[in-house]
């Protein structure tokens, strides 16, 4: 059974989840200081990382990590990839950021359809969430759903920034509202929650 490690080193940033199972881990959304995601994957293995969306607050860290960890892969959206080295689409310039992060092709692994691939120790679900952006990803592991800024506790990621699409965010909500299992949902800001009780109070999932 994974365990999930939460963490947020400033209001401003988004959270960092690392998923720990049997000595191998997975970072999601590498958001944090990297002394700080250092501390909290100590000797484990990590077998890769996992990007929700391509908005610089989700991967302010991804080039420090990837350089910390060289055998370790990012798996990411094909237009996330886009944003990733553009500092205005990824909206990195409104967060103080003038330096394109300087990352290898091969240590990125894209996709564009919802799939299910193995990351070393963990089998992960990808979902493919349009709405806050073009490039939204919800990943699930077991019975947690890492849901980046498509769906937040009570409740959702806004759609007025580039590739941002009202239309598209409602119809994944209603796919997600469709789920049939009580996941855990572990957003990309602020406090977990489950999906029982976000089709129960939250008003964008009605």
């Amino acid at each position: 059974m994974i365990h999930v490690e939460s963490f947020c080193d400033d209001s401003t940033h988004a959270n960092t989840y690392l998923i720990e199972e049997e000595g191998h881990v997975i970072v999601v959304d590498p958001a944090n200081h990297i002394k700080v995601l250092q501390k909290y994957i100590g000797n484990r293995i990590v077998d890769g990382c996992l990007l929700t969306h391509g908005h610089y607050d989700h991967f302010r860290e991804l080039e420090h990590f990837l350089r910390l960890y060289p055998n370790c892969q990012c798996y990411l959206h094909k237009e996330a990839k886009r944003k990733l080295f553009d500092l205005n689409m990824s909206y990195a310039s409104a967060f103080g950021c003038k330096k394109i992060p300087e990352i290898e092709e091969n240590r990125l692994v894209l996709f564009s359809s919802a799939t299910k691939v193995k990351v070393g120790h963990f089998w992960v679900e990808i979902m493919i969430t349009p709405g806050h952006t073009n490039c939204s990803s919800m990943y699930v592991i077991e019975n947690a759903i890492f849901s980046g800024d498509t769906l937040f506790k009570g409740s959702v990621g806004r759609t007025d920034l580039w590739t941002g699409n009202p239309v598209q965010q409602k119809q994944t909500l209603q796919n997600i509202r469709s789920l049939k299992q009580n996941y855990i949902i572990y957003p990309g800001h602020d406090e977990a929650t489950t999906l029982a009780e976000e089709i129960q109070s939250n008003r964008y999932l009605k």
